[in-house]
């Protein structure tokens, strides 16, 4: 069965990474400000203003010896943290008390409206600047990282940081204040007892800790096993169909009890150690609390005039008021830890560098591809030259070799060769997805690399084999090849690809929406809109990489009658696997393991009975007798060619 590699726990707390992408945080920084204010008020209310009063009434009922009538009337000293005894009578102390309650109701508000706000701030800023730094990345990036992962960074871990540098933050905050006023308040009503309380906080601060690895630890190890699970019912759901064709669906139910059973038992791990953690931080609480209760007890059977049963009371409080803080510091650092991998993954993807960027001149004069300065680009006509060009991936491999190449304004291009020959390499080192090794392509005599990214990119359609299609509507889509295309131009390009009565049978005509990428189009369609998309920016060169390789002849046939008026006027370069495709192209090209070994058109490379000759006479045995007879008619008889 296959498995997978568990993500493994930072082992130290990398506060470089932390300060790094804290900064999201620190741009709301008023906002924090606000909210540190509103927790003070409401963690002073909770640790110090509400023990002090309850002190004081729990003391002045004790005392009180005047009949019932006279309760209102009764004098209830409290001992503030800031504001020292303090006498209220029982009227003032409710208007006291009920004025306290509403601003707290309000501190609470807004709190978690403000941390609710910074979180979605941060999350969408992190996502935002991750997206940003993807769409300005090469090639290169992305044959080294899969998709997977920088979903995972922008969608996954974006969120959990989002979490940990809003709710974590303001918590440790919280916790820090719920302490200080606890301890602060402690030693203001009794020293004695506050240090009796705080005798048992460093076992607590020790055992917490520990506690807390151990379940993230465990914890993590589950999530993975469940993450594992999500993995493989993907691919058991996707592949369906094969596994009925194949009838093995014994083996693969046996593999999912398997899963199934791994987390079952890494969870029960997990919850087997957080049950005896709970009781243990619990036992140790209540022994305080029987603590503080006895001494309490027996000075007040003493008749020590230093304790009474108002703060004998709130002591019993300030013992879980202690530990509530330290658990939440601890768990705090476990979600630090937790989330650190991602952070740190995140953080890495903010500094990956694009491989390929333009010369500070050139963003100077033609700006970059999110602000692109369009008034200075110059027209291209579509002239290409290659010039003792090499290529290689960085393996140390050559995978083009010195090689040189000119090819005049309205060429119809057209390059064949096996597979690994250095054809879609060629292509992309014209569109500047990669960038030569040594020596230089030239842009109607201009080196490419004097001109931006954006100036090429923008005069060159680009139709790839596997046709991608959003899910949006046709004219949506069509209009992503050109942003504020009219619709008359996505009409008429949607015409000149063959595309347009099609589209007009469908419900809403231009305004379908294409659900789930086009799923519901077939190839040949998808295909005809990729083209619509390409020539709907009129580019002066354009590109076709084996893009129509992966639909049947017929839709095949259709597709290239639609396609021949978009070639004329302009330089076009076919990829090709099909060599019925290019018979008519003005040349081909047939490259071998990085280097041009025949130069010519069909008729011209088929007298010379060399490498393309093989390729497309190998091509011809594989067709059907009907088939043979139609291509030889027109591919070869009618062209005079010689077998």
């Amino acid at each position: 069965m296959r498995t997978i590699e568990e993500e493994k726990l930072p082992d130290k707390f990398n506060l470089g990474i932390w300060l790094r992408i804290g900064k999201y945080a620190l741009r709301k920084w008023p906002l924090l400000l606000v909210i540190i204010f509103t927790m003070i008020v409401t963690t002073y209310y909770d640790s110090s203003f509400v023990p002090s009063m309850n002190k004081g009434a729990i003391d002045a009922l004790d005392g009180l010896i005047a009949p019932i009538s006279n309760v209102w009337m009764a004098p209830i000293t409290v001992n503030f943290l800031f504001g020292g005894n303090i006498t209220l009578n029982y009227m003032s102390f409710l208007i006291v008390e009920a004025v306290m309650i509403v601003l707290r109701s309000l501190a609470i508000f807004w709190t978690f409206f403000l941390t609710n706000y910074v979180d979605m701030c941060i999350m969408t800023d992190l996502r935002r600047d991750s997206f940003h730094r993807v769409q300005e990345l090469s090639f290169s990036y992305f044959d080294k990282t899969n998709s997977g992962w920088l979903i995972a960074r922008m969608n996954n871990d974006t969120g959990s940081i989002g979490d940990v540098l809003s709710w974590d933050i303001i918590s440790i905050f919280w916790a820090l204040f719920d302490l200080f006023f606890t301890i602060a308040t402690m030693f203001v009503q009794n020293w004695v007892y506050a240090l009796i309380v705080l005798a048992s906080v460093p076992l607590v601060a020790i055992i917490v800790p520990i506690f807390e690895r151990a379940l993230l630890k465990r914890w993590r190890t589950a999530r993975n096993a469940y993450s594992r699970f999500v993995g493989w019912l993907a691919e058991a759901i996707n592949g369906s169909k094969t596994i009925k064709t194949l009838s093995i669906e014994d083996e693969v139910a046996d593999e999912a009890k398997e899963i199934t059973d791994d987390i079952s038992v890494k969870r029960w791990k997990a919850g087997r150690m957080n049950a005896f953690f709970q009781p243990l931080v619990s036992l140790i609480s209540s022994a305080m609390i029987a603590i503080v209760v006895a001494v309490g007890l027996k000075d007040i059977s003493a008749g020590n005039a230093l304790i009474t049963v108002g703060t004998l009371v709130i002591f019993v409080g300030f013992v879980q008021s202690i530990y509530d803080p330290l658990q939440q510091l601890s768990e705090i650092f476990s979600d630090f830890m937790a989330s650190q991998a991602g952070a740190e993954k995140v953080g890495q993807l903010l500094d990956a560098k694009p491989g390929i960027v333009d010369k500070p001149e050139v963003l100077a004069k033609y700006g970059d591809v999110f602000n692109p300065k369009k008034e200075n680009y110059e027209p291209i006509k579509g002239d290409i030259d290659f010039k003792k060009v090499t290529f290689g991936y960085g393996n140390g491999v050559e995978v083009i070799h010195p090689l040189t190449l000119h090819v005049k304004a309205g060429t119809s291009l057209a390059i064949v060769g096996e597979t690994g020959s250095g054809k879609t390499t060629m292509v992309n080192l014209l569109c500047r997805f990669y960038e030569p090794t040594s020596g230089f392509i030239e842009i109607d005599g201009t080196d490419y690399l004097e001109r931006s990214l954006g100036w090429l990119r923008s005069s060159i359609g680009y139709v790839q084999q596997t046709p991608f299609a959003f899910s949006a509507t046709y004219r949506e889509n069509i209009r992503y090849g050109k942003r504020g295309a009219t619709d008359a131009e996505i009409e008429a390009a949607a015409k000149l690809v063959g595309l347009h009565d099609f589209v007009m049978g469908q419900p809403k005509g231009y305004d379908t929406v294409l659900e789930d990428g086009g799923a519901s189009l077939s190839q040949g369609q998808k295909q005809l809109l990729s083209f619509a998309r390409a020539i709907i920016r009129n580019p002066a060169i354009l590109i076709l990489d084996e893009a129509t390789s992966s639909i049947d002849t017929e839709t095949e046939a259709a597709v290239q009658k639609a396609i021949q008026p978009l070639l004329k006027g302009r330089t076009s370069i076919t990829i090709a696997h099909r060599l019925s495709t290019i018979v008519n192209s003005d040349r081909i090209l047939v490259m071998d393991h990085g280097k041009i070994i025949e130069d010519g058109d069909h008729v011209s490379l088929m007298n010379e009975k060399g490498a393309y000759y093989e390729l497309y006479m190998n091509q011809f045995r594989d067709l059907s007798m009907e088939s043979q007879i139609s291509t030889y008619e027109t591919q070869i008889e009618d062209k005079n060619i010689d077998l």
